[in-house]
């Protein structure tokens, strides 16, 4: 028997809930519910009030009814059911947002899509659909780069970082996994670049040198 209670006050204390994600109600459920389980929380009255004893205010206006009289059954599905009807995002505006307000922003491109996925999931929204708009969120010097790639839409967003990734520090990205085959293909590619955009600044500036000589004898 104090095996059991040592296990359950144990099982309370390791559980450290997020705050309440009002923007992802039911990713944050979901975080909660792995919690319960490494926990070995099973109780379906124990998951209701570690929920109710997380929400602040803002939130628990929303239970308000559930924390006053409690069901007697299914009290965990219950709170859990009305939470997320009421903070998730409807299909319309997850549509609206992947169709035009959500942009690249500050995100990463592999970033991005992930986000767009989010908001696509459930919308059966078509893969070449998603990689369009995908691509028209980017930049517009990577676009004609990644339309040329007939890829998954998870190979162009990697592709993207990359490019994202080098047009910031071109000879740390470049040497970032040195030691990948696909890595040094890049970093000589770049490097490649460099010399020739050397050498032919070097042949410009000799040109015109040779040409104001040539002038001055004259």
């Amino acid at each position: 028997m104090a095996n059991a209670n040592e296990n359950h006050i144990t099982a309370s204390v390791a559980i450290k809930l997020p705050d309440f994600w009002k923007t992802d109600p039911a990713m944050w459920f979901a975080q909660a519910e792995a919690q319960f389980h490494l926990a070995k929380i099973v109780n379906n009255e124990t998951k209701f009030y570690h929920i109710v004893a997380k929400v602040d205010q803002s939130v628990i206006c929303h239970i308000s009814d559930l924390v006053a009289a409690p069901p007697e059954q299914n009290k965990y599905k219950t709170v859990k059911e009305r939470l997320v009807s009421r903070f998730a995002v409807s299909a319309e505006s997850r549509l609206e947002q992947l169709l035009g307000a959500q942009d690249l922003g500050d995100m990463r491109p592999t970033h991005l899509l992930a986000k767009m996925r989010e908001l696509s999931a459930g919308l059966g929204v078509d893969n070449n659909l998603l990689k369009m708009l995908f691509i028209q969120r980017l930049p517009l010097k990577i676009r004609p780069v990644l339309a040329c790639h007939d890829g998954t839409i998870e190979k162009l967003a990697e592709m993207a970082d990359k490019i994202t990734d080098t047009a910031t520090n071109p000879l740390s990205a470049a040497g970032i996994a040195h030691n990948e085959p696909e890595s040094r293909h890049y970093r000589g590619k770049l490097l490649e670049q460099i010399e020739y955009l050397t050498a032919e600044i070097r042949r410009l500036k000799t040109s015109k040198y040779n040409r104001g000589r040539s002038t001055s004898r004259s």
